[in-house]
């Protein structure tokens, strides 16, 4: 069993379409939407390959790396980590490389904090996966011990020393004893849920002196940015993060600028949910859709308030204006996803007032180098 790098599209081709996704990247995505389906039990669990060629085009905010465990020979240039390469993306109609996949390493290293990170994602090959409720048979256990290894390996040679890995609870994920024998520490847990959105929203009674602001895709006026990134700024703060090793995000126009633009880059979108009093901007609601995803489903990103003006119900009414807005700008939407850790009992709190149902949970694992 080899290691073999994939290499990212160019650009221009991802912009303009004019590609195919090649055969690794197909099989990675294959197999990782099949692992994330069984362990959530929810077809939208998934991602299409243009998601995933559009993350390993990277951006100023992280660099994402493709993996893929063979067997048999592996031909290629190879490339800075000493590794055969295969492409990501084809011509159209090309013939793309073929190769007897055993599982795959997606790296995400962050550029901006936390330089020193790098989030591991591990998929076995279908043939490995086991079946829902099942333990891995010898040979899935030994390829997960392989790949969990070899993630750390490429870790050291990028230059990185923190290691986070996100894994399910129920079922248990096949990669928890290997990274458990590794050393990695449970720091966090979180549970996913999803809420309906209904096809005709009550409409929220705001009260008097509030005003909703709605902001697609990040166009914010001048005059309302201030509020808005001091709001993305607390909001990343008082992010529950449990034990895990994180450093805050500051936001600023030109941080929002560039998110704006890998938004419009990755043909995905969002929408943001203001409620002003007097002229201040007090609390946002996000979601997101991508135009590559499922068209029914959207995925709450936060909430936020401003710490002087908790415990009014605002965030509340912020979500229900947003479910609101959600059907007025993505009527194909019929439900949001979304996180909370159970340690946050205000966000608890808003998931059981909007009816969310819980689907899975999943702990964010540790180890530093």
């Amino acid at each position: 069993m080899r290691l073999i790098q994939v290499s990212p599209p160019a650009a221009t081709l991802v912009a303009a379409g004019a590609f195919d996704p090649s055969d690794v990247v197909r099989s990675f995505v294959f197999a990782s939407n099949l692992a994330a389906q069984e362990a959530t039990g929810d077809p939208a669990a998934s991602v299409a390959p243009e998601r995933v060629l559009n993350r390993l085009k990277g951006s100023t905010e992280s660099t994402t790396l493709l993996f893929a465990a063979v067997e048999g020979p592996a031909v290629g240039e190879v490339g800075e980590l000493g590794l055969p390469t295969t492409p990501a993306a084809v011509d159209p109609g090309a013939d793309s490389p073929l190769f007897d996949y055993r599982g795959f390493i997606l790296l995400t290293l962050p550029l901006l904090e936390e330089k020193g990170h790098a989030d591991i994602e591990l998929v076995l090959d279908v043939d490995l996966l086991p079946l829902p409720g099942e333990p891995l048979d010898l040979e899935g256990e030994e390829v997960a011990r392989w790949l969990a290894a070899q993630s750390l390996t490429l870790m050291g040679k990028l230059g990185r020393d923190v290691a986070q890995v996100g894994l399910t609870v129920e079922p248990e994920d096949p990669f928890l004893p290997a990274f458990r024998e590794l050393g990695f520490v449970c720091k966090h847990r979180e549970e996913q849920i999803v809420c309906s959105v209904p096809a005709d929203p009550a409409v929220p009674l705001l009260p008097h002196g509030l005003a909703v602001r709605v902001w697609e895709d990040y166009d914010i006026p001048d005059a309302e940015l201030p509020d808005v990134l001091e709001l993305l700024t607390v909001a990343g703060a008082d992010t529950c993060n449990g034990a895990l090793t994180v450093e805050p995000v500051v936001w600023t126009a030109e941080r929002l600028r560039d998110a704006a633009a890998r938004l419009r880059d990755r043909k995905a979108h969002t929408l943001l949910v203001g409620l002003e009093i007097e002229g201040r901007v007090v609390v946002l609601s996000e979601l997101a859709h991508q135009e590559h995803g499922d068209p029914e489903v959207a995925e709450w990103t936060l909430t936020v308030t401003a710490r002087d003006r908790r415990g009014e119900g605002l965030a509340r009414l912020a979500q229900l204006v947003a479910l609101r807005e959600v059907r007025r700008v993505w009527p194909e939407v019929t439900r949001a996803y979304g996180s909370f850790a159970p340690a946050d009992a205000p966000s608890a709190q808003l998931a059981q007032s909007l009816g969310a149902r819980r689907i899975s949970a999943a702990e964010a694992w540790e180890l530093k180098l």
